[in-house]
């Protein structure tokens, strides 16, 4: 298991990580939504052939924070 950040200033890390692993979870907060680093350790994992797990964290958020139902959360996973 090699946990390694999401964060910008990490991103040397992850590439070293990725090609090392056999596969990858990426946790991805619900309520920030895919950044722009979510995008590029989605690439690397392509490029390193990893089996790719995406795991939604947070999401109890959505209605504590939000005040979304149950379908309401599930619509705006829907929309992207």
């Amino acid at each position: 298991l090699i946990d390694s950040p999401g964060h910008v200033d990490f991103s040397s890390e992850v590439t070293a990580a990725a090609g090392l692993a056999d596969g990858a979870f990426l946790v991805l907060d619900v309520v920030e939504g895919v950044r722009a680093q979510t995008v590029s350790a989605m690439r690397q994992a392509r490029r390193d052939n990893l089996r790719l797990v995406l795991v939604l964290n947070k999401v109890d958020r959505l209605h504590g924070e939000k005040g979304m139902s149950a379908k309401e959360a599930l619509a705006s996973f829907r929309q992207g």
